[in-house]
């Protein structure tokens, strides 16, 4: 029998490797940014990932309870905006800054878990989440332009996805809300990309992007890609099998670490020192809330 403490390691390191997959994902993604837009991205990232997710259920079939349809389809459609919302931010920034944004998820889903779900939001907890929104505002520069709103806009979209996969678990497979997920992330980009060559607009220019035919080392980035994501999400749910939701919620910052040491490998300005502190209270404010009981 595996001892807690064990376990605990398995989980801190599965997710230690999750987050520089993950991490890895973002490099794949800058790089295809100079050649493609963040619809397609999204679309080759989520493409490649529904063949791998589909291979292991053919090997492992799914088993569902099922009943709650509309929620898996809601948290497929949001995930995938967010995850546009993300592309589009890596591609505009550094990708520090990009992953920072996307950690403010934690305060939003406090907030949501307060307003939606009923849930009690103790005095550290609130104290927790001012931290984040300070954080956010040092991190913006006090500027509310396209790129920071995106950024916000792909935590809190973030936050609604993972808020809405709570009330999926006594009902369907993990796999099963991955799937959805990465379906949704075939499906909408490859509409978007339709559109964009009849639409054009100033306000959704983040989801809006005509199709390019990859080309030379695109594809190799594109492969890259989708399997450094699909097998982080698989060690990310690894390590939450194996360790406390607090612990491993802490280590995933790991993740901001390894986007700054390839961002700076990628040619990435050096933050600035106000930058910095907005994002240490971005991950003070998420290590908080992760370890509200």
């Amino acid at each position: 029998m595996i001892s807690s403490q064990t376990n605990t390691r398995l989980g801190i390191l599965s997710m230690l490797i999750a987050s520089f997959l993950f991490a890895l994902t973002m490099v794949f993604a800058k790089l295809l940014s100079s050649s493609m837009g963040s619809v397609e991205v999204t679309f080759w990232r989520n493409a490649i990932g529904l063949a791998l997710i589909g291979a292991f259920i053919l090997y492992k079939p799914i088993r569902n309870i099922g009943g709650k349809p509309f929620t898996l389809i809601f948290r497929g459609v949001v995930g995938t905006v967010a995850l546009l919302a993300f592309f589009y931010t890596v591609s505009a920034t550094s990708l520090s800054n990009a992953i920072v944004y996307a950690k403010t998820e934690p305060i939003f889903t406090a907030l949501l878990a307060f307003l939606v779900l009923g849930e009690k939001l103790k005095p550290n907890a609130l104290m927790a989440v001012f931290i984040g929104f300070a954080g956010v505002a040092m991190l913006s520069g006090m500027e509310m332009g396209y790129l920071h709103i995106m950024g916000i806009l792909c935590g809190f979209l973030s936050a609604i996805a993972y808020t809405s996969v709570r009330s999926l678990k006594a009902y369907y497979d993990e796999r099963t809300v991955v799937l959805s997920f990465m379906l949704s992330g075939v499906v909408i980009p490859m509409v978007l990309m339709i559109m964009a060559e009849h639409i054009t607009s100033e306000l959704f220019a983040f989801a809006l992007n005509p199709f390019t035919m990859p080309i030379g080392i695109d594809w190799l980035w594109i492969v890259l890609m989708g399997v450094a994501a699909a097998y982080g999400q698989i060690y990310m749910t690894r390590a939450y099998f194996y360790a406390k939701a607090g612990v491993v919620s802490t280590v995933s910052y790991s993740v901001v670490l390894f986007a700054t040491f390839f961002g700076v490998l990628l040619g990435d300005v050096l933050p600035t020192p106000m930058v910095i502190g907005g994002g240490v209270m971005i991950i003070l404010s998420g290590v908080l809330l992760s370890r509200v009981k």
